[in-house]
């Protein structure tokens, strides 16, 4: 403050000095004389005072309280097991607990398939996330430490597993509900193909879990409707208590297929929800023509012939490459036996029209050829022979198929060096090379601007089929393995002006939501189009039309309150001939009606690698009390210095101007200008 004054005096001084000289240094003293050197002094002053423009600093000081997030499990779940009441009051619990708000700033959110800022407690989510939560509060609280209690039952349906979350700061889960293990078999997982071709095998693999410590013997069930087809004894024990059934069923009716799968009932079994899992398949009427070209003659082109087509749906051609019958556009799919530079002209083809193919490699490839006349691989390879052992990957996405014991098959022959993929692309077969297991594809999947395609890298696998039919005395395995492959590989994916999605089952009180897409004749998404949905059930005499939603590139329909049952679908478009139909059913279980009990597995771990603490019912009081209590969590003195300046520039301003305009018009008026 003393520096802001003696600051002041000089400028004070300065300003003076200045209108002296002006006005006073060897000038007549009259009072004209001293009122404008008055008037120059204070410009002057005011001038120099707004450069110089003083301020003072002033400290504030905040506290800052640590916050503590509060995630509540609004799934239906809790509900089910007559935990809400209970959630409810510690809620309450912690809303009302003076000293916990004055220590912490609490945030509250509710989650169930997706996160909110708590408004009220509903309990009818059909999803839980669990890990949607942390991944939320990871982004919101980047750089704070904020510890967060969990009120959950501890069951999760749907997102990332829990135990692999990553997250910061303290967890305290609050677990609702019995955690007593229950005797119950259940079918956890189910995997089947969405499509399959009318009168193909099509394969399904079921999950299956027991807990109990009998040894028990149950039966697993397959229907059609109301027709069984397929069924199958299974032996559980404390020590087996997991099973993994895979097994083919037969695609004899057209359109969408509903199955179930029933695993028999325990004795005295709590929840017997869980035995039941309900899927469909879509199931494909039309014929699709596969051409195999050759410049060689093969016995794996004779396998690849009879194993498609043992598949009633496929239909093969096998043509030298020097002698092409028909127009190859009118095939779903070109398979490439051992390209050379002979198949240039096909390969023009395939790329111009972005056709699906399959390239099966060999003694007698030409890689350099291969390596120029497509853009998708390379191959650095010499002309030494190697031998190539399949080894299956269990991970593989692009569409499900089983092991069929590859690791037993005889080795696939080819060039050896390795293959470089430019694109994306998915290994269904490692190599083995002796007893070496390699990461480096054997046979690939790809699929690059909606045009699909395969690698096979190696000869003699007609020999497969052989090994197969071998170990297991039929050749369904095999064949069933080349029919996924081809039939993935084959699908059209022409354009259409009209395509509906939605799922083939729901259920119960699950929102139900169909989109639609429309396109002009130039193939551009037209907003202006009507486009209406027609649902109907002739058993529960149910009939409904409703309009769609234009909303950004699609439309949209969310249903509700639609009753239980199969139901035939319509969709089309005002003025226009344009017509999807389809069926999809709506079931009565709903997924959070599967748990008997809750689980604390998942969340005790996170609670121990978070530095955290696991509760259970009846300790609301100790979890509070261990909030307040722990060091860890502690408020935050903040002091923020402020200047605030001592004048104000725009009254400064004004008074400047209105100075020297005094003084201009007093010269004026006084002939000194």
């Amino acid at each position: 403050m003393t520096e802001i004054i003696l600051n002041i005096i000089l400028i004070g001084i300065i300003a003076l000095l200045l209108a002296l000289f002006q006005y006073l240094y060897k000038s007549k003293i009259n009072k004209l004389n001293i009122v404008l050197f008055s008037l120059r002094f204070s410009t002057y002053f005011l001038i120099l005072l707004l450069i110089l423009n003083p301020s003072i600093k002033k400290d504030s000081t905040e506290i800052i309280k640590p916050i503590l997030v509060v995630a509540i499990d609004n799934s239906s779940s809790i509900k089910y097991s007559l935990q809400d009441k209970k959630v409810k009051y510690f809620v309450e619990l912690l809303e009302n607990d003076i000293v916990l708000k004055n220590k912490f700033l609490i945030k509250y959110y509710s989650f169930g398939n997706n996160l909110e800022v708590l408004d009220s407690l509903s309990f009818n989510k059909n999803q839980t996330n669990l890990a949607l939560p942390f991944q939320e509060f990871s982004k919101l609280y980047t750089k704070i430490f904020a510890p967060v209690v969990l009120i959950s039952d501890g069951n999760q349906t749907v997102g990332n597993n829990i135990e692999f979350i990553n997250y910061k700061s303290p967890v305290f889960p609050f677990i609702v509900g019995d955690t007593t293990a229950y005797e119950d078999i259940y079918i956890k997982q189910l995997n089947v193909n969405k499509f399959t071709s009318i009168n193909n095998k099509f394969p399904v693999e079921l999950f299956i879990n027991y807990t109990g410590k009998k040894s028990i013997s149950k039966k697993l069930t397959i229907y059609n409707k109301d027709t069984k087809v397929f069924s199958k004894q299974l032996d559980f024990s404390n020590a087996k208590n997991f099973k993994n059934e895979s097994f083919f069923l037969t695609a004899t009716s057209k359109g969408t297929q509903y199955y179930t799968a029933t695993i028999e009932e325990l004795n005295k079994e709590q929840n017997t929800i869980n035995n039941t899992k309900n899927f469909s398949i879509n199931v494909l009427e039309e014929k699709s023509k596969i051409l195999i070209l050759t410049s060689i003659v093969h016995p794996d082109l004779g396998m690849f012939k009879k194993s498609i087509e043992s598949n009633k749906q496929y239909s093969v051609t096998i043509s030298n490459i020097t002698n092409i019958k028909g127009n190859i556009s009118d095939y779903q799919l070109i398979m490439l036996n051992q390209p050379t530079e002979k198949f240039k002209n096909i390969f023009k083809k395939i790329n111009s029209k972005k056709l699906n193919y399959f390239i099966i490699s060999g003694l007698s490839t030409d890689w350099g050829f291969l390596n120029k006349v497509q853009h998708n691989f390379k191959k650095n390879m010499i002309s030494q022979p190697e031998n190539y052992y399949p080894v299956f990957n269990s991970n593989y996405a692009s569409f499900f198929s089983n092991d069929i014991g590859f690791s037993d098959f005889s080795p696939l022959k080819d060039s050896f060096g390795e293959v470089i993929f430019s694109s994306p692309y998915n290994t269904f077969l490692y190599q083995q090379i002796g007893a070496i297991k390699t990461e480096k594809p054997l046979l690939v999947t790809f699929e690059n601007n909606n045009q699909r395609g395969a690698v096979l890298l190696g000869e003699n696998s007609w020999k497969w089929r052989v090994n197969s039919f071998v170990e297991t005395n039929t050749f369904e395995y095999f064949d069933s393995f080349i029919s996924n492959l081809i039939q993935y590989l084959s699908s059209n994916k022409k354009k259409k002006q009209l395509i509906v999605s939605l799922e083939p089952i729901y259920y119960a009180n699950e929102g139900i939501q169909i989109s639609a897409s429309y396109l002009d004749k130039n193939f551009n998404f037209d907003s202006r189009a009507k486009l209406w949905l027609t649902i109907s059930n002739k058993e529960a005499h149910f009939l409904k039309k409703i309009p769609f939603l234009a909303l950004e590139s699609k439309f949209i329909i969310e249903l509700s309150n639609i009753p239980m049952g199969e139901y035939t679908y319509f969709v089309s478009v005002e003025d226009q001939p344009l017509k999807i139909s389809g069926n999809f059913k709506i079931l009565p279980f709903e997924v959070e009606q599967q748990f008997t009990n809750s689980n604390n597995k998942a969340l005790k771990t996170l609670s121990g690698k978070t530095d955290g603490k696991i509760y259970y019912a009846n300790q609301e009081t100790e979890l509070i009390k261990n909030l307040l209590a722990d060091e860890r969590f502690k408020s935050i003195q903040k002091t923020n210095t402020k200047k605030t300046p001592l004048i104000n520039w725009k009254w400064m301003l004004a008074f400047i101007i209105l100075f020297l305009s005094i003084e201009w018009f007093t010269r004026k008026y006084y002939g000194e200008i």
